[in-house]
């Protein structure tokens, strides 16, 4: 008897050792991510977890997707969601992770504990795309009442954009688990980030707070039928100059259909660098010898052809008078914009689209500023730009080109339809084009037909790697790129569909000075887009390059440095709290995008390179302002010397950032067949035409193409051109 009760005290002691920690089955949830839920499967048997899937995902390639790939087996092993972020991914990973405990807990028998939310108002913050984006949270009868941004500064149309829908959404539906703005994922997930932090300390569960967004749009059967007298496709810079032009030319219908659901495309990314041989604005900058210089050999070297040697004959006849009338001022015209342009594509762009560009260029400007545009007075010379012709915007990126002419739009009453892709032309019996289909986000098709046939203004093909790889294949398909998400080609797709003929397919340009990993233009300490008063030192604190080059010249040299990365360095005389993106430099400082220090020695330090080298690299190019000559790279740029402290390095890496290949057109932008015959009703304007940068384009020439070929194409479509 004594045996039996032992026996059976062991056994219970021991049986109460084994807990079924999991009632086995498979487990779903969802949590926002960063660019949208993020949705897991958890399998477990009585007492492990299996497997982990993450079943549906819209994270960022090779950013969030490194979480999405190696963090399922990471918890597998540790058998726990508590397991190390992945290092660059950390918004997915807590995504991740966040998904799994409430399957274990579901697994478990475990209920979140649905506390709730105590009144008051709390404040959280997280890094946006221009800054800190602070955020208030009140919460009132125990749920988020309001949400506050004061003091924001993400850029219009696209940040402001996804914070006024996001939050809105948070607040109708009581959920984090709302979709990113495509175009704004950035500012999305900053704002999603805050408010979950504010939740948290309102006593909150972000656990509790992931059921999805119902879909608010509902579909409608049928095919939606309009008519207008002009439809343009595309609401960036190309297009919405086209609009606006079609309005001041006194068309009274103007629709334009954007695939995104913001407006503004590549321009309102772009540093707004315009390019124009400008006399008024140019007539404060001296040519010297070494300028003098480079004329004389474009003006003398050998033509390529007829059309080359006509160019280069009146681009002389140009400088002669210029010489003849004694001037010190730059010399600069339309004919030498145009041989730049056509020299720095490798002269195989089409000159009479060059001639075209050149001679619109300043009158194209003019009209910006007549519609509110803030032009700065200063001209420089862009990163690849050759000249100083470069002139900038007293606004953040390209707003203040994009923010003028949609205004303008809206006041004279363009109409538009966003989040709407356009699918394919219309056609009638004769092969004109008079109309498009499109299909919005939920599946409603549209067929609007246009008096004065279509405009293509739907930008390039970075964003296509399908595309861009056939058209490159020496780019790699993990390369990041400057360009917005809704650069896919989609106009290049339709077009040639219908047998439109393509141009220079294969030119695709790499901008040599981004932010690395990311492959944005911000992040910079300077205010200027020029590079009149930067050096590009490589990690051992040396140039290695001329910084007026061409960008492609530009991007091959830093490939050959250490990591492929460089820094440019500049003194504080150019700049300002905040630089051309609206981001404040010293927040950008504090966060380690950029370095400085009151000394050459102390931002070596930083930089881990050698102060000697930096500060003798330094030097060498104060001496070379003083001198205006370069006898180690041949630099023709030189303005201010590198002296006033604080210094500042930013450090740069080359990403994917023009396509210069597309839709052949004339020079009335109208878009022609694969047997050089003009395709009635169809124009086209922007990254999606090919034909005027060559395979190389000058930095600051794409908003001036943009934007002088949107104008044009309307001109043409209502025959005004």
């Amino acid at each position: 008897m004594r045996l039996t009760k032992t026996f059976l005290a062991v056994s219970a002691a021991f049986c109460s050792t084994i807990v079924l920690a999991y009632t086995p089955g498979i487990y779903t949830a969802s949590v926002a991510g960063q660019n949208g839920p993020v949705a897991v499967e958890v399998q477990t048997s009585a007492d492990k977890i299996l497997s982990v899937k993450v079943s549906d995902q819209k994270e960022t390639q090779n950013i969030g997707t490194h979480a999405v790939e190696q963090l399922p087996a990471k918890i597998v092993e540790a058998q726990s969601a508590d397991v190390p972020a992945v290092s660059g991914a950390s918004v997915t990973s807590k995504a991740i992770k966040t998904a799994v405990q409430e399957c274990l807990d579901k697994a478990s028998g475990k209920k979140t504990a649905a506390s709730p939310l105590k009144d008051g108002t709390y404040e959280a913050k997280a890094y946006g795309n221009n800054g800190w984006l602070n955020v208030k949270v009140v919460i009132k009868d125990h749920k988020i009442s309001e949400i506050q941004t004061p003091g924001q500064r993400e850029t219009k149309f696209l940040g402001d954009t996804a914070i006024r829908e996001i939050g809105k959404d948070i607040i109708d539906y009581q959920t984090l688990n709302v979709d990113n703005i495509a175009g704004a994922t950035v500012t999305s997930t900053a704002l999603k980030t805050a408010v979950g932090e504010a939740i948290e300390k309102a006593g909150g569960n972000i656990a509790n707070f992931q059921k999805p967004v119902p879909q608010k749009i509902k579909k409608i059967d049928g095919v939606q039928k309009q008519e207008v007298d002009l439809v343009v496709v595309g609401a960036g810079g190309a297009g919405l100059s086209a609009a606006v032009t079609a309005k001041d030319l006194g068309a009274k219908n103007v629709l334009i259909v954007e695939k995104m659901p913001v407006v503004g495309g590549n321009t309102l990314r772009c540093a707004s660098a315009f390019n124009a041989a400008d006399p008024e604005r140019q007539k404060a900058l001296p040519m010297t010898d070494t300028l003098k210089d480079a004329v004389v050999k474009a003006i003398n070297e050998k033509p390529a052809n007829e059309e080359h040697k006509k160019l280069m004959a009146d681009v002389k006849a140009k400088y002669e008078a210029y010489l003849k009338s004694g001037s010190k001022t730059l010399f600069d015209c339309p004919e030498w914009h145009a041989l730049q342009t056509y020299n720095g594509g490798d002269k195989v762009g089409h000159i009479p689209l060059i001639r075209t560009y050149a001679n619109n260029v300043l009158d194209t400007l003019h009209w910006m500023q007549s519609k509110g545009s803030p032009v700065m007075d200063r001209v420089s010379q862009g990163a690849g730009a050759l000249w100083q012709r470069t002139h900038q915007l007293d606004a953040p990126a390209g707003l203040g080109l994009v923010d003028p002419l949609y205004q303008d739009a809206v006041k004279q009453g363009v109409n538009f339809k966003l989040g709407t892709r356009v699918t394919d032309l219309v056609l009638d019996k004769s092969g004109k084009v008079i109309g498009i289909t499109a299909e919005d986000k939920v599946g409603t098709k549209y067929q609007i037909l246009s008096k004065n046939g279509v405009i293509l203004a739907t930008g390039g093909y970075s964003q296509n790697k399908e595309m861009r790889q056939k058209s490159a294949p020496h780019l790699t398909p993990d390369m990041v790129s400057t360009n917005q998400p809704g650069a896919t080609g989609d106009g290049i797709t339709i077009a040639t569909r219908h047998g439109a003929d393509t141009t220079g397919m294969n030119y695709v340009q790499v901008y040599p000075l981004a932010t690395p990993g990311t492959g944005t233009l911000q992040g910079r300490a300077r205010k200027m887009s020029g590079l009149d008063d930067v050096i590009d030192v490589n990690k051992n604190g040396e140039r290695f390059v001329k910084e007026d080059a061409r960008r492609d010249e530009f991007v091959a040299a830093i490939k050959k440095q250490p990591g492929a990365v460089c820094y440019d360095i500049n003194d504080s005389s150019i700049v300002k709290p905040l630089n051309s993106f609206n981001e404040d430099v010293e927040t950008l400082v504090q966060i380690g995008r950029i370095y400085k220090a009151d000394t050459l020695a102390d931002l070596a330090k930083q930089l881990g390179m050698p102060a000697d080298k930096l500060e003798a690299t330094v030097a060498e190019f104060n001496k070379m302002v003083e001198a205006k000559n370069d006898p180690k790279f041949g630099r023709k740029l030189f303005d201010r010397q590198i002296v006033k402290a604080p210094f500042y390095a930013t450090p740069r890496a080359p990403s994917i950032h023009h396509t210069m290949g597309g839709l052949e057109i004339t020079p009335k932008a109208q878009v022609v067949d694969k047997n050089g015959k003009i395709i009635p009703g169809l124009y086209a304007a922007g990254e999606v035409t090919g034909g005027i940068h060559g395979s190389n384009r000058l930095g600051g020439n794409a908003t001036a193409d943009v934007l002088t070929f949107g104008r044009i194409a309307a001109k043409s479509a209502l025959g005004k051109n």
